[in-house]
């Protein structure tokens, strides 16, 4: 490129037309205010709110989802911490030491508390009597006592039984802890009021009635208990002394809640569980 064919030569016609022009009129000078700025003043407070809202319901959303951990013996000002019922536990009467007898006359074993008294004579009734004890009575009283066990030959009812005695509690049905083979697994027990007794809830003695069982004040016919083989029941009787010789003790009639005190149930209980009849 040639760079003299653009040099200004003031001595050229070009150059000539060139400072030929005239000067120009200066333009006029702005007089407009620049625009002024805030048109849309209320688009903070827009975004402002609409931040609110989406916090607010981001902050709903995590309480709504959200489940306190529950804890133990928690309590306010309005509650009251209720302490866990304990199991009620009736007490166990303490084991009773027991001897083993066993009967040629009636074909059987079982065992007893150690202290009572044995009296097994041939073709008689085998007795076994208690130690001295405190019964209720059916007057409601604490009479020295003792408690005799017999067993007798089928049919050897006492007369007392009579022909229609009354059930004064449900029969109560047992298992025998080791029954022969010739024996049956269970038996009931029944509670008899003999018919001169007029005490309500007076109890007079109690049978083992095997398949027999009756319900409270239902009547328990003589022939029932004379078909047992061997006949096996427990009476009561008053002692007069703590000795209690057999010439001075007479028949007792006791209350038949008696039956709930553990001690007093739980031996004859043992007795009848240990019976083997072969």
């Amino acid at each position: 490129m040639d760079p003299e064919r653009f040099r200004a030569d003031t001595q050229s016609s070009w150059g000539n037309r060139y400072n030929d022009i005239p000067d120009l009129p200066q333009p006029p000078p702005h007089n407009y205010a620049p625009k002024k700025q805030g048109g849309h003043k209320w688009l903070p407070w827009v975004i402002v709110v609409v931040s609110l809202i989406i916090l607010g319901g981001l902050g709903y959303v995590v309480y709504k989802g959200y489940k306190p951990k529950a804890t133990a013996n928690h309590s306010t000002k309005n509650q009251t911490a209720v302490a866990p019922k304990k199991a009620s536990t009736k007490p166990k009467s303490p084991a009773v030491p027991t001897t083993s007898y066993t009967s040629t006359n009636f074909n059987t074993t079982f065992s007893y508390p150690t202290g009572w008294n044995v009296v097994d004579s041939g073709s008689a009734p085998l007795t076994v009597t208690s130690t001295p004890m405190n019964i209720i009575s059916d007057k409601g009283q604490s009479v020295l006592g003792e408690v005799v066990l017999t067993l007798a030959k089928k049919g050897t009812v006492p007369p007392e039984l009579g022909t229609q005695s009354v059930a004064v509690m449900n029969s109560i049905k047992i298992s025998f802890t080791s029954p022969s083979t010739t024996q049956a697994a269970q038996a009931y027990v029944s509670f008899v009021q003999y018919p001169t007794t007029t005490t309500v809830g007076g109890l007079n003695a109690i049978y083992l009635t095997g398949n027999y069982g009756y319900q409270k004040y239902q009547s328990i016919p003589g022939s029932d208990i004379a078909a047992i083989d061997p006949l096996v029941y427990f009476s009561f009787y008053s002692c007069a002394s703590q000795q209690c010789p057999i010439s001075t003790r007479k028949p007792l009639t006791i209350a038949s809640t008696d039956w709930k005190d553990t001690s007093f149930s739980d031996p004859i209980i043992n007795i009848i569980k240990s019976f083997d009849f072969t």
